[in-house]
């Protein structure tokens, strides 16, 4: 059998070579249209951390405080849960919503229903049946 190393090494490096680039390619690509996105939602691109030093920096401002609003009262949902209930769910979207900076009388708790089940109990058990490791 006659083999020709130098076409065999040059088929290898050209191989190689395309790969390469052409993932070079994608991380450019996948890079610029990053910035175009970012640019279009206007979140613009994050400093690399150099600052001018004509330019004084910016001191970043605290958010204004919220008005405070009274809070709507809450309808009781039809599954009866007791008011002790419905506080601590009011609550825990209240801490949400202030941990997102959303004003506090922006936002209505009009109703708490229960979540149904996305499948049955049997469905489930079934499922995790036919997909437990071999």
């Amino acid at each position: 059998m006659n083999v020709d190393w130098m076409f065999a090494f040059t088929v290898l490096v050209t191989g190689i070579l395309v790969v390469f680039l052409v993932l070079l390619l994608l991380v450019l690509l996948i890079s610029v249209m990053g910035k175009v996105i970012s640019s279009i939602s206007g979140q613009g691109t994050p400093s690399s951390g150099k600052t001018s030093s004509t330019a004084p920096a910016a001191a970043p401002k605290a958010p204004a405080p919220a008005p405070k609003a009274q809070a709507a009262p809450v309808v009781p949902s039809q599954d009866d849960l007791g008011d002790d209930v419905i506080a601590v769910i009011s609550a825990a979207i209240a801490a949400v919503m202030d941990e997102q900076g959303i004003p506090e009388g922006s936002y209505t708790v009009k109703s708490i229903k229960r979540a149904r089940e996305a499948r049955p109990a049997w469905a489930m058990a079934g499922m995790q049946q036919n997909t437990r490791p071999f």
